[in-house]
């Protein structure tokens, strides 16, 4: 039977893990908000990158050209993966449901025709324990500033595969949030760019009476947008990725901080019956004390 003692260091203990299960929450929330801020102010800029778009590819020639190469590098060649996943546990299912997906696209390529990278420690562990271990381990982005950087280091890897492994196909498999879960599977293709998202660019009307004009190279300029437009795709991915995790910590840690309420009263009972019992127990043994001494 447990101590008075011992109950009350337990209830201590789970009060504590539920002041730590409460804090997480707290900052669960203020990330996510974060992070869908993050994803819809980048949408703006995204819109300019469209526009610039609108304007190199209505020159039919120059159109034509990208669309046909688009066309051309989606049907061969070696693939580059990015699957974005946590450093940190304590997020239900979140990445096993990113892994699984980008296992499922593996699967369809051969094996010596994908280079993997994983954003995150836990994705890295779960890929590797699937026998893919990636080429390359990125941290998980901490803030908004993080996003951009692990933005930049991402276009920095696809530069170098393309030009070191001739990978000209690259898709990120990421989570997002919906109302339904708090980590569904998405997988975007990023390179090469939608040929229907090319010609929706070349064929869309300006919306004012007066075309922008530009001074480079047309090939320098649609080269540039698309870079760009590539950023703009991988922000996105990686703050969705960001607030998937976070809504799948917040919906673990809401479900344990349930069992530690349950608990904390299960605990705070037994110790109310044990002290009743000792204060009992103290009674009964001053009464029997004194009847011990009425007796003599």
């Amino acid at each position: 039977m447990e101590t008075l003692e011992l109950l009350q260091r337990r209830i201590a203990t789970t009060q504590d893990l539920q002041s730590i299960v409460q804090t997480m929450k707290t900052l669960s929330s203020i990330t996510i908000r974060r992070c869908e801020n993050a994803a819809s102010a980048v949408r703006a800029y995204d819109e300019t990158v469209d526009y610039g778009l609108q304007i190199v590819l209505r020159d039919a020639e120059v159109a034509g050209a990208a669309i046909a190469a688009s066309k051309a590098e989606r049907k061969t060649g070696p693939m580059g993966l990015i699957v974005a996943g946590s450093d940190h546990g304590l997020c239900g299912r979140f990445n096993e449901v990113t892994v699984n997906a980008a296992l499922e696209i593996i699967a369809c390529e051969p094996a010596d025709y994908i280079a993997l990278a994983a954003i995150g420690a836990r994705t890295s562990e779960l890929l590797t324990g699937a026998g893919h271990a990636p080429d390359v381990v990125y941290a998980t982005p901490g803030s908004v500033e993080g996003l951009r950087a692990s933005t930049r280091d991402l276009l920095a890897l696809a530069d170098h595969w393309r030009t070191e492994r001739g990978i000209g196909r690259l898709r990120i498999v990421h989570a997002v949030q919906t109302s339904d879960a708090p980590a569904r599977p998405v997988s975007m293709s990023l390179l090469p760019v939608s040929p229907a998202y090319l010609h929706h660019q070349a064929n869309r009307k300006w919306p004012s009476r007066r075309l922008p004009t530009y001074s480079e190279e047309r090939n320098v300029v649609l080269t540039r947008l698309i870079r760009e437009h590539v950023f703009v795709r991988i922000f996105r991915a990686l703050a969705e990725a960001q607030a998937s995790e976070h809504a799948s910590r917040l919906a673990a840690m809401q479900s344990a901080e349930k069992g530690i309420r349950d608990r904390l009263a299960e605990m705070n009972a037994t110790f109310r019956l044990r002290r009743q019992e000792q204060i009992t127990n103290e009674m009964l043994d001053v009464i029997a004390g004194a009847t011990a001494l009425e007796r003599r």
